[in-house]
């Protein structure tokens, strides 16, 4: 209670006494705690970031920003290179900071990625063959109504997307060189001329439905071995460095075409000897359809729907891949 209250209900005396006691004067003001220090301030980077060259040119890398936990509004955060800096081949590192209105800062790093665009080593491929390898197509079931065969539909084509796709730095071209109907003496015949011609780098060879389908026989698997041997022999003839990949056939089924459906395993098995005596590479349609856990051949029994030819397209781009996909220029560190 101060003096003055005392003086005005006591009077002046009993004020005065107070006050020499020292009783009347006011308290000492209390001094208040401390604000809790804000919580630490945490900072979380994005995942690694990848990028890829065309022409080994620097290319623009983006990402998501930096997370951040804890610390004292406003927090910022900021990265260095910045999302959306164009990035070299190689690795750079990127550093991301956070910082609050408490003075704390924190921060975190992660890497950005840049690689040459996949490469092969080779640039031309033709596909040999039948119907089936120019792409005729069966319908998954009958509907009363054959069209036209739409050649787009067969394995080259979708072979050729899917390539371009992927190597973007080069100019591919896939050929299709099947025919309709022909037998395999007559694409014996044939090969020698059209590999001179048009000189491929890689040879996909796939024949005998016919012979298979007109004498449906032991014997006939044989004699469509024997004569896809002779065809390895005369392109080899044609061209020294040729590559060859050779296929199995795919499933066959009853149907108006399906006739040698019982002999397709023993002419794989044929087919399969053959690669590995005459030093080329295997291509196991027979396999990877059996793996796609589907039906991909349709209502003749002969033919691939066009689902199935896009799987005969994926079996010819792994092996592909596999074989020949190189990295010409070498990602080196970027400090």
């Amino acid at each position: 209670m101060g003096c003055r209250r005392y003086w005005r209900e006591f009077g002046l005396s009993a004020g005065l006494a107070l006050l020499v006691a020292g009783c009347g004067s006011d308290p000492s003001p209390v001094t208040p705690d401390p604000p809790p220090p804000p919580p630490a301030l945490t900072i979380s980077c994005p995942a690694a970031a990848t990028g890829v060259s065309k022409q080994g040119q620097p290319v623009t890398v983006t990402w998501t920003a930096p997370t951040t936990t804890g610390g004292q509004a406003p927090v910022t955060t900021s990265c260095s290179p910045a999302s959306g800096s164009a990035f070299s081949v190689g690795t750079t590192n990127v550093t991301c900071r956070a910082s609050d209105s408490a003075s704390q800062t924190t921060s975190c790093s992660f890497s950005v990625t840049v690689s040459p665009a996949p490469q092969l080593s080779v640039t031309k491929f033709m596909a040999f063959g039948d119907s089936i390898t120019q792409g005729v197509d069966s319908p998954p079931a009958f509907s009363g109504v054959w069209g036209p065969s739409d050649w787009p539909k067969g394995y080259p084509y979708k072979l050729n997307d899917l390539l371009k796709a992927r190597y973007t730095d080069q100019t591919l071209t896939v050929l299709n060189d099947g025919f309709y109907g022909e037998n395999i003496a007559d694409g014996l015949a044939r090969l020698p001329s059209e590999v001179g011609y048009y000189q491929p780098d890689v040879l996909m060879l796939l024949h005998g439905a016919n012979d298979l389908l007109g004498t449906p026989s032991e014997p006939t698997t044989t004699y469509i071995a024997s004569r896809l041997n002779d065809m390895i022999r005369a392109a080899r003839q044609r061209k020294s460095d040729i590559v060859i990949f050779l296929a199995t056939y795919p499933p066959q089924y009853a149907g108006s075409r399906g006739a040698g459906a019982p002999y397709v395993s023993t002419l794989n098995g044929k087919i399969a000897t053959l690669a590995i005596g005459s030093g080329v590479t295997l291509v196991d349609l027979y396999k990877d359809f059996a793996a796609a856990g589907t039906r991909l051949i349709g209502v003749d029994g002969l033919h691939p729907t066009e689902a199935g030819y896009t799987q005969m397209a994926t079996s010819f781009y792994n092996a592909i891949a596999a074989k020949f996909e190189t990295k010409k220029v070498t990602v080196q560190a970027i400090r």
